[in-house]
């Protein structure tokens, strides 16, 4: 059980030795479930890891590695279930020797599991990656699921813009917009660059967009849509400043837990600095979507 009065942010932090970033959440069986990146240094260069941490409370943790490839699998979306199988929406990240990030090689991909803890192997989704107009490069990273008319969306950043392909089955994926990408810089409020997209459905039946702008002092800023491909309504929500991570919140997972603890629950990432990996976890909870507590 979860008691919100004994949290403190951050709720799951490995720094200096590693940084935690970029969660993924679920609660199944009573028990939290957050994936997320690891990224360590080592001889100079940079390495990322998908691990999940478990929890019963928020407050101890238990922490598998997932992968250590090196194609620094990271950066999970979401979990949803397909009908018969749990389904993990990944990035593939390689990165240069002397570079800090991921290169035109970047992927999207799937792992899927019965009982949540063995996982299959991983499954690329498009071989080409982003083939749209609108982008000048195939890298496509911080995949996003959502399940709309039957079938299967899966947002994602290309060239700093969000796009999307659709699959009936998690298997064949079409872009859903070739000509324009679904959400660009002029779109948001300060026209800034966007990633880790997370969407849910608002009390309304409305889907809500937590987006994550690329700039000084980060933040996380709000959408709505009706059909996930035209979005409105952008704001940016009023977060405090966080002693713990000067460069301030950012990449929200939002998961309902309502039913369990009256609230609406996030997990975000704090940075240290306006470059690089260096982060930990924080929590937040809301009753509204609009309105968070912040420990």
């Amino acid at each position: 059980m979860i008691d919100f009065t004994k949290l403190k942010n951050p709720v799951l932090d490995k720094r200096p030795n590693a940084f935690v970033r970029d969660a993924a959440i679920i609660y199944h069986n009573g028990v939290l479930k957050c994936f997320h990146t690891t990224a360590e240094e080592r001889n100079d260069r940079r390495h990322l890891f998908l691990e999940v941490s478990t929890t019963h409370n928020l407050l101890e943790w238990e922490t598998t590695r997932l992968t250590t490839s090196s194609l620094n699998f990271s950066s999970p979306g979401n979990i949803i279930w397909d009908g018969k199988q749990w389904c993990l929406c990944v990035q593939s990240y390689p990165i240069k020797p002397g570079e800090l990030w991921g290169n035109d090689e970047s992927r999207l991909w799937l792992m899927f599991s019965k009982d949540l803890v063995n996982w299959s192997e991983l499954e690329m989704m498009v071989k080409d990656g982003c083939t749209c107009d609108w982008a000048t490069s195939p890298r496509q990273i911080d995949p996003y699921l959502v399940y709309h008319n039957n079938e299967y969306y899966c947002f994602y950043k290309a060239d700093s813009k969000y796009g999307a392909i659709k699959s009936p089955n998690l298997k064949n994926w079409q872009e859903v917009s070739p000509d324009k990408p679904i959400i660009a810089h002029q779109d948001i409020p300060d026209r800034r660059a966007i990633e880790n997209p997370c969407i849910i459905k608002d009390d309304n039946g409305k889907y809500m967009l937590f987006f994550s702008p690329c700039r000084e002092g980060r933040g996380i800023g709000i959408a709505y849509s009706n059909n996930l491909t035209e979005w409105n309504d952008f704001k940016y929500l009023d977060f405090p400043k966080l002693a713990w991570a000067k460069n301030g919140p950012t990449a929200p997972a939002i998961i309902d837990m309502r039913k369990e603890t009256g609230f609406w629950l996030m997990i975000f990432h704090g940075e240290d600095v306006s470059e690089g990996h260096s982060a930990a976890l924080g929590v937040a909870w809301s009753k509204n979507l609009i309105d968070w507590i912040i420990p």
